[in-house]
């Protein structure tokens, strides 16, 4: 794909999302961004949930550079203009069956869809932690990023310090 071709996505709702280019300012839910991460693409902004607080919680956080990550707000405190403060070219959303936009008040997520393309992948039960590591990359190809070479090594590691917790426990 070349920088200047059209680029399309169909996220986990079954929408289509379109934009000119490649979109290259990322604002994402915080564990869609600290996966986004990983996976060579730079959030410009990350948001949270009601769950969150005033501050990104670094358990969801990952290895995001913080410092360089601008943390627009949590639940109810978020409106629209809010989350297009950072100017994303994009919105990473997740959702936890149904296609509700997790995290934002459907009076926000609506009018923000009207401005900027949302794709929302479905994080839920329904699907392996494969399956949603796999939507991820591929949506994190589609906006450039190349496979890390480390990357497997990285995953076969988690899974190992994941077994031997469950095993100890």
């Amino acid at each position: 794909m070349t920088e200047q071709s059209e680029w399309r996505f169909s996220d986990d709702r079954g929408q289509q999302s379109t934009a000119p280019r490649p979109p290259g300012r990322v604002l994402a839910y915080v564990q869609a961004g600290a996966t986004l991460w990983d996976l060579g693409i730079r959030p410009v902004g990350i948001f949270g949930s009601d769950h969150d607080g005033p501050d990104p919680d670094t358990a969801k956080t990952g290895t995001l550079p913080l410092a360089d990550v601008e943390y627009v707000g949590a639940g109810g405190a978020l409106d629209v203009e809010r989350l297009l403060s950072v100017e994303p070219d994009l919105v990473v959303a997740v959702s936890y069956g149904g296609g509700h936009v997790y995290g934002l008040a459907p009076e926000t997520a609506k009018p923000l869809e009207e401005r900027v393309p949302v794709v929302v992948l479905d994080v839920s039960q329904a699907r392996t932690f494969g399956e949603i590591g796999d939507r991820f990359a591929e949506l994190a190809r589609s906006l450039g990023a190349t496979r890390r070479p480390d990357a497997d090594q990285d995953l076969d590691a988690a899974r190992e310090r994941l077994r031997a917790v469950v095993a100890a426990t």
